[in-house]
Parts: C-alpha cells; sequence; structure tokens
C-alpha cells in the first residue's frame, strides 16, 4: 500500500484540481502527476518486493464504444503506467494500475473529459450536427493522448528533474518503473483469465470536425505554468 502520507497529499491537490479556474486545476492536476511518478520512482529503486498492489477500478459506464473517451482514457493511462480497458459485457470503462496511479489516472480523464465536452457544447449550433461534434471530440482526444504519451517519451528519454532538495532520476530509471508496472499488470490480467482484443480506430465522421478538435487539444494546457485570469479568459474566447 502506498505511504499514506503521500496519497494524502496527492489527494489534496486533486481536490485543488476542482477548482472553476482551468489552469490553477490543470496545475494541480500535474503536481499530483509528478508527485505520482517521483513515488513510484522510488519505489521501482528498492525493487519488486515494495512495488504496489495491483488493482482496478470503474471510470465510466457506456452502453456502446465510444471512440474519444476510450482514446483518452488509453492515453492518461500509458502515460501513467496502468491499463485502460472496456468490457464490452457490461459497458464499464476501467483502469488496471497501482492504487495510487489509479487515483491520478481517473481524476484527470473526469478533468481532461470535462474540458473536451465543453468546448464541444461551445460549438453546437451554426449548422454543426452531430457528426461534426463527435469529430470534433475524436480529434481533441488524439491529440491530448498524442500530448500525454510524448511526456511520457520525454521523461523516459531524459528523466525527471529533482523536486526542492530531491536527486533528479535519471530516465533508465523512469524506464524501469513503466517496464515493472507494465509486468506486474500483465500478470494481474493472466491471473484473472481475461481475454483482451484490441480495437481498431473507427472511421472519422467529419474531416472539419476532426481537425478543429485537433487543434483545440493542442491548446488545452498539461503545463504547470498558470496564467493569470485575465490572460485564461481571452485565451478560452480565443477557442
Amino acid at each position: 500500500m502506498a505511504d499514506t502520507s503521500i496519497v494524502e497529499k496527492i489527494k489534496k491537490l486533486l481536490a485543488l484540481a476542482t477548482s472553476s479556474n482551468e489552469n490553477e486545476s490543470t496545475a494541480a492536476a500535474e503536481k499530483a502527476s509528478l508527485l505520482l511518478a517521483q513515488y513510484n520512482l522510488s519505489l521501482a529503486d528498492l525493487g519488486p518486493n515494495h512495488q504496489e498492489e495491483i488493482d482496478e477500478t470503474g471510470v465510466e459506464t457506456t452502453s456502446k464504444f465510444v471512440t474519444w473517451k476510450m482514446m483518452l482514457l488509453s492515453g492518461i493511462a500509458e502515460a501513467n503506467g496502468c491499463n485502460a480497458m472496456r468490457n464490452s459485457y457490461t459497458g464499464s470503462m476501467f483502469l488496471v494500475g497501482t492504487s495510487t496511479n489509479l487515483i491520478v489516472c481517473k481524476h484527470l480523464y473526469e478533468y481532461l473529459s470535462s474540458a473536451i465536452e465543453k468546448r464541444a457544447k461551445y460549438r453546437k449550433g451554426n449548422g454543426r450536427g452531430l457528426a461534426y461534434l463527435n469529430a470534433f471530440r475524436v480529434g481533441c482526444a488524439t491529440r491530448l493522448r498524442q500530448r500525454l504519451l510524448e511526456q511520457k517519451s520525454q521523461m523516459e528519454e531524459s528523466g525527471i528533474p529533482g523536486e526542492g532538495n530531491g536527486a533528479a532520476t535519471p530516465g533508465i530509471v523512469v524506464r524501469s518503473m513503466f517496464e515493472k508496472n507494465q509486468q506486474a499488470i500483465a500478470d494481474y490480467l493472466q491471473n484473472l483469465g481475461a481475454k483482451i482484443k484490441t480495437r481498431t480506430g473507427s472511421q472519422i465522421s467529419s474531416e472539419a470536425g476532426f481537425n478543429t478538435g485537433y487543434e483545440v487539444g493542442d491548446k488545452i494546457s498539461l503545463h504547470k505554468q498558470v496564467q493569470p485570469e485575465r490572460e485564461q479568459k481571452q485565451l478560452n474566447e480565443s477557442l
């Protein structure tokens, strides 16, 4: 089980991440993600006997496969050492990973999926129908997923800078942590006897909607810097 003080600190940051100020919310979520990464890395350094146990948690239930939701969830999961799956019988979307990873992944999904829906709702009307809006969501989720995985690749290549008096973590240790998590998840699923099928991408219903969503997905902040509220308002209006 995770160190209680670390988990509590992450939970407080996740509570802050419900702020109505979008940049403040993003900054708190990313701080939680940074603590998560550093915490997992310290466990990885101690060896497999200190690795958290693998668990799973439900995220959302949908009556059918929703491409943009699973695309976003899988990107968040992969970037944070988890697996995203959907039970085709119950419609349950869920995450598999360590308890601390699950906390952060679930929050980031709630935060980013809400950000996508908010921007899709803003675009309703003016001749933009269901096909356009669905493609918009897919485009937005596609770009967010790419950016999350780009961050992961950068951590694996360059490592993680030290926080405060903490030492920096080399890229090779970062890669080791992700590999250990994935092996532990694979063992967990094998023990359950789970049958896994990979879903191929669906056809885009509106190229214009997808392209606009992709551009918007590039503007949703994933950085820790918090902009002044006036500048954030101007950015939201430009979206």
